[in-house]
């Protein structure tokens, strides 16, 4: 189907004075006007002013189109339904329009069976090569509102004649657009439909994202979000791919849709910061910008009725206590509110962000949405045959920011410090026990004995490490500090000086720290002196340790696992056909090795909860082994650089297939760690105090 055959919206309008849009490609800014002017009046160049969400449409003269301002999309969709889409036109209230329905049809980007490539500013594609079989139709539209400019053939030949370098120039952006839709096929062709479908095009400067290798799933953002505005404005587990989550929140769209259908001006961009603001004191609550939102950035919290589930008693008091909830003569509404719509706004107004602000693991941060989705190589392109665009790795491997990308935060600079001081005051320790043991005359105790004046023979004889030394008494207390300190972290979600006092990131490391490097210093104290009833706490204490490294395992393990790894499978495996067309035999082998992985997995998911926590742990370093022996069996089938591609291929594929089975049973694992972390966290506890109790009354 050509794209003259598509159907269209109203029909675009020319520009009062074409040449300014015809000049804004690059191809044709230099092109004289002597040259110009004839071919607009003959018709031979066009120039169609597009509003969002319209069909390009051209008759069968058009030989190219070149986009001159804004986004256009090519997708492929299905005939009936962008008919019945066409049909349906939303009237923008903000622009004072009258003809129209302002309930908001779906973007075209959504209705699309699949968007296959993005034009921007210079990109040009020829229409007549459209086509789709049956009841498929390819058909390019307006992701915004666009200005695109066609060429006839006639146009081309004579630009040919009279500015043969714009013609060279037009050519090579068609040749570029050829060469980027060769490179975007298997996954890279779904990051691009993730990327249009989704409005991370359109998005603003920066789209929260959270990298779900890193989350442990605490909730900690969307508390703190609720915290500070009484209804929270961002919700986890939005648009998902591979390891990154965009979540659901306001991303500040440039073409923003919530704006459109509002009747009461209760919703508009700020000029100054070009952030879209709800005006709370104009509200009336009648959800049209939450419902023309694609994107659920927008959430209608209920203001009037405490039954319904909506209802946030401290977003009604803070909107009380600004008087934003007013009304009658001179107010921005006449009537009393029942709901009131509810957004991010970035925290406007304050010094950081509190989602961001909360996270205690870096997980959640804030990115552009072109910098994530490379759609196009650098310019100028590199000097290569095939184009690299949309690099997949942050998708399958994570993003790997650790300093809340572009994100307001305050300062996360000291959480290296909880550590430096732990380890180092246990180092110092460790070495001096060491050196009381093997080196007695090397040891601070040797010099303090021989200052107060003993010979060297007889300090020599006086220096040992004991359980109920001095020294190991103090290893207890210090211990015993870090462990209650390790304890308090859970006061950190409900009380405030936690907050005012540093990020969660920091008191997070705290709680790691203390609670590895105390229990080291009280294996110190016990002098593995374990044959009494204070080895209650002792292997309580282990218990504890051991449990919250696995918790912390599972925790960046588990999130994860719900999530679809199709992409990533796709593109390893991918990577295995591609070496199988020149290595056949390497192909092979590797695909015997996943199947054997494949049934090995199937016997392991059989066992018991207990049992497979075991086997979780244990098959991760089981893999080593496996990559081991697949690149011995690969030895001489293929170059080693294609056998460790083909090894990292494979052992991918296995992980994130057992990742897949595993996701079922991710929620019965982290209640089973949290069944063995807490309880002895308890025990530990209890009998810590008794065991000083009785210290003390001894002595």
């Amino acid at each position: 189907m050509s794209a003259a055959a598509a159907p269209s919206l109203a029909a675009a309008t020319p520009e009062v004075d074409p040449l300014p849009a015809i000049r804004a490609v690059p191809a044709l800014a230099g092109v004289p006007d002597a040259v110009l002017a004839p071919l607009v009046a003959s018709g031979a160049i066009a120039v169609l002013t597009l509003p969002r969400d319209t069909v390009v449409t051209t008759d069968s003269r058009y030989a190219m189109c070149v986009v001159a301002s804004g986004q256009v999309s090519l997708a492929l969709f299905d005939r009936a339904a962008l008919t019945a889409r066409l049909a349906h036109r939303q009237r923008d209230a903000a622009k004072g329009e009258r003809d129209g329905t302002l309930l908001p049809p779906p973007p075209l980007a959504h209705v699309a069976l699949r968007n296959l490539a993005l034009f921007t500013d210079g990109d040009a594609w020829n229409p007549t090569a459209l086509a789709a079989d049956g009841d498929d139709a390819i058909a390019a539209f307006a992701l915004t509102g666009a200005t695109v400019v066609a060429l006839a053939q006639a146009a081309l030949t004579r630009l040919r004649a009279a500015a043969a370098e714009a013609q060279d120039a037009l050519g090579a952006a068609l040749a570029h657009t050829g060469a980027r839709l060769q490179a975007l096929t298997g996954v890279r062709q779904e990051l691009l439909d993730f990327y249009l479908r989704n409005g991370l095009s359109l998005a603003g400067p920066s789209v929260r994202v959270r990298q779900l290798d890193r989350c442990i799933d605490c909730k900690q953002c969307e508390d703190a979000c609720e915290e500070r505005h009484g209804a929270r404005r961002l919700t986890l587990g939005g648009f998902e791919l591979g390891l990154v989550d965009v979540v659901f929140t306001c991303r500040t769209c440039t073409d923003a849709r919530c704006l459109s259908p509002c009747e009461h001006d209760a919703i508009k961009r700020d000029p100054a910061s070009g952030e879209v603001k709800i005006d709370e004191t104009r509200c009336i609550g009648c959800s049209l910008c939450a419902l023309s939102c694609p994107y659920g950035a927008i959430d209608m919290i209920n203001v009037a009725e405490p039954d319904m589930p909506s209802w946030k008693p401290a977003f009604k008091a803070r909107l009380e206590k600004d008087g934003r909830l007013a009304f009658g003569p001179g107010k921005g509404r006449v009537a009393p509110a029942r709901r009131i719509a509810n957004k991010c706004d970035h925290c406007a107004g304050y010094a950081d962000q509190a989602c961001v602000a909360a996270c205690p693991t870096g997980s959640l941060v804030e990115v552009a949405p072109a910098a994530l989705f490379v759609e196009r190589p650098p310019s100028p392109p590199p000097t290569r045959k095939k184009l690299v665009v949309l690099p997949t790795a942050p998708f399958t491997e994570g993003l790997r920011i650790t300093d809340a990308g572009l994100a307001r935060i305050r300062a996360r600079r000291l959480s290296w410090l909880p550590w430096f001081l732990g380890l180092g005051a246990f180092v110092a320790v460790l070495a001096e026990v060491v050196l009381r043991r093997y080196a007695p005359t090397l040891s601070v105790s040797y010099r303090l004995l021989r200052l107060d004046g003993l010979e060297p023979e007889i300090a020599a004889m006086n220096v040992s490490y004991l359980a109920g030394s001095k020294l190991a008494l103090t290893c207890g207390y210090v211990g015993t500090a870090l462990m209650v300190l390790s304890m308090a972290y859970v006061l950190q979600r409900r009380t405030g000086w936690f907050h005012r006092t540093a990020s969660n990131q920091f008191w997070l490391d705290v709680h790691l720290m203390t609670g590895i490097v105390g229990p080291l210093f009280i294996v110190l104290h016990s002098a593995l002196r374990l044959t009494t009833w204070v080895s209650v706490p002792f292997w309580s204490m282990t218990a504890v340790v051991l449990s919250g490294v696995l918790g912390r395992y599972l925790y960046t393990l588990v999130p994860s696992l719900t999530v679809s790894h199709d992409l990533a499978i796709l593109e390893q495996r991918r990577l295995i056909s591609d070496v199988a067309a020149e290595h056949p035999a390497a192909a092979a082998k590797a695909q015997l090795e996943m199947e054997r992985e494949a049934t090995h997995a199937e016997r392991s998911w059989q066992v018991g909860l207990t049992l497979l926590l075991g086997w979780v742990l244990l098959d991760d370093l089981r893999r080593y082994w496996a990559r081991g022996r697949l690149r011995r069996a690969l030895r001489g089938t293929a170059p080693r650089k294609v056998v460790r591609r083909l090894v990292r291929a494979v052992d991918r594929v296995v992980f994130y297939e057992r990742r897949k089975v595993l996701a079922p049973r991710s929620k019965a694992l982290l209640k089973a760690w949290k069944r063995v972390h807490i309880p002895f966290s308890m025990v530990l506890l209890v009998t810590m105090l008794a065991h000083i109790a009785i210290a003390l009354r001894l002595v």
